[in-house]
């Protein structure tokens, strides 16, 4: 609920700032030149860079649901289960020689 809040908030200071700048800028891009309103490459900017970020985040969690869960704890488990099967063993050899007597 903060993370959303902090997020409105800044939205409106970033439309704010981009309302009250509104005057035309040249944009120079190799050899292309326009003349845009602040306005637009305000918003465009933060529009970028909010999607990079969403991007990155996908990637992120995509990259962590993927990779293989492999745990030390889960090793010394998998170590510990032949010595429970033995010892299940050992109880009913020692089952079957205390019927024998």
């Amino acid at each position: 609920m903060f993370v959303l809040i902090l997020s409105l908030i800044c939205s409106l200071l970033i439309a704010v700032f981009a309302v009250q700048n509104a005057n035309l800028v040249t944009i120079q891009l190799l050899w292309v030149t326009k003349d845009v309103p602040l306005v637009l490459v305000i918003l465009g900017s933060a529009f970028a860079g909010a999607l990079i970020m969403l991007l990155l985040a996908i990637w992120r969690e995509l990259r962590l649901k993927l990779k293989p869960k492999h745990h030390p704890k889960d090793q010394s488990l998998n170590n510990d289960l032949p010595v429970l099967q033995e010892n299940s063993t050992l109880k009913s050899t020692d089952a079957k020689d205390k019927n024998e007597v």
